[in-house]
């Protein structure tokens, strides 16, 4: 994810010339000539946007906002995959020539805006950590229905739910969005009233309103999967997976649900002998051991955290454990960092991530994250179905 947000950041990332473009598709005339300025020169252009009526502010700023998080790697795959959906397979080699993850995203958002929300919804869902998703795996290999029908039944059957059982939802939204081979449904139910303290231009005013609470379903035929989202509701989880059943796979009943419970099996990678598996077409270069957590056969609640500097020594916590030579032990935690091989001209890409006995892994299922679930899987780690 982009970092945080500031208006003089947000202009020295974005060239001037998308500037320009931005600022003349809204009709916006700026006290400024962004053209005529050096690249970086944000004074001037930070003078001439805080002059702008407050209301027309605060609109740009939130676009602002939006392109800023979307500056990302994981911003980009997003836009990609969304293109794929509208057979547009340009996209990714036109944004490619553009420099700079700003550059690209405020090109998507002025070139191709059709693409523009399914691509912040998947940023949105791969953002979520994977210990709030709760997946299911045992569903028949059936095509979803995301007819307007559908769709609003299953609207409706999260309202009634929420509404009967809490009192809330009264009202529920839900869009769909398809991702390669799968479909995304984001709902929206109607949250409990809440009063908040807002600035009203110069005066401030304490407001009512009711706000939405979100819910994701991640539905993959081919895997016969089904992931939710649904934090602080997980007491909710087995009748959503009932809903989605009845409304969108047309199914009349559904069995007890069966949340994915495999296990991790991290033994292996405490062996000072173990390699991953790697495969040529996977794009990983290195993997590095940065930590592992040993939990001791005998006794009680111990445990030893090694952590030791990879970046001389690849083998460094391997070292550690050796020199130490602790009693026996399973092994319950491990960092892990994947680096990918570098393209000429581009940053090399990494990721590091946990994964946590008995079924917890810090990885989304789309992009680079699921290139590193295959090596895993190839290298005996990620459990299978």
């Amino acid at each position: 994810m982009a970092a945080n947000y500031s208006h003089k950041h947000f202009f020295r990332q974005v060239p001037n010339h998308q500037l320009s473009d931005y600022f003349s598709a809204k009709a916006i005339e700026l006290a400024v000539d962004l053209n005529a300025l050096k690249e970086k020169e944000v004074d001037a252009i930070f003078i001439a946007f805080t002059a702008l009526p407050e209301e027309q502010q605060a609109t740009i700023e939130a676009e602002f906002q939006d392109i800023h998080a979307m500056a990302c790697e994981g911003g980009i795959t997003a836009l990609i995959d969304e293109a794929h959906f509208y057979d547009d397979h340009s996209l990714a080699v036109d944004i490619a020539d553009i420099e700079g993850f700003h550059g690209k995203v405020m090109w998507a958002y002025l070139n191709k805006h059709d693409y523009w929300l399914g691509a912040t919804m998947f940023l949105h869902a791969d953002s979520v950590s994977s210990s709030y998703w709760k997946r299911r795996n045992d569903l028949p290999h059936v095509a979803p229905n995301v007819d307007e029908e559908a769709v609003k039944a299953l609207a409706g059957g999260i309202s009634q739910f929420f509404h009967s059982n809490e009192g809330r939802g009264r009202n529920c939204q839900v869009e769909v969005y398809r991702r390669l081979d799968k479909e995304y449904f984001f709902a929206y139910p109607e949250d409990f009233g809440l009063s908040s303290v807002e600035w009203v231009s110069d005066a401030l005013k304490t407001r009512a309103r009711h706000p939405a609470f979100e819910i994701i379903f991640v539905y993959c035929e081919s895997e016969g999967s089904l992931d939710i989202y649904a934090p602080k509701n997980t007491k909710a989880v087995p009748e959503l997976q009932n809903i989605f059943a009845k409304t969108i796979l047309n199914l009349k009943t559904l069995s007890n649900g069966k949340i994915d419970k495999r296990v991790y099996d991290l033994d292996p990678i405490g062996n000072t002998e173990f390699n991953f598996t790697i495969e040529p077409e996977s794009g990983i270069d290195q993997i590095l051991v940065t930590q592992l957590r040993l939990t001791l056969k005998h006794g009680s609640k111990r445990r030893i955290s090694l952590e030791a500097d990879t970046k001389n020594n690849p083998q460094a916590v391997y070292d550690l454990l050796e020199e130490l030579n602790p009693p026996a032990y399973f092994v319950t935690q491990t960092r892990i960092k994947v680096i990918f091989e570098s393209k000429f001209g581009e940053r090399t890409k990494t990721k590091t991530f946990n994964i946590t006995y008995p079924n917890s892994c810090a990885l989304g299922h789309e992009g680079n994250d699921l290139k590193i679930r295959k090596m895993l899987e190839k290298s005996g780690i990620e459990p299978q179905p």
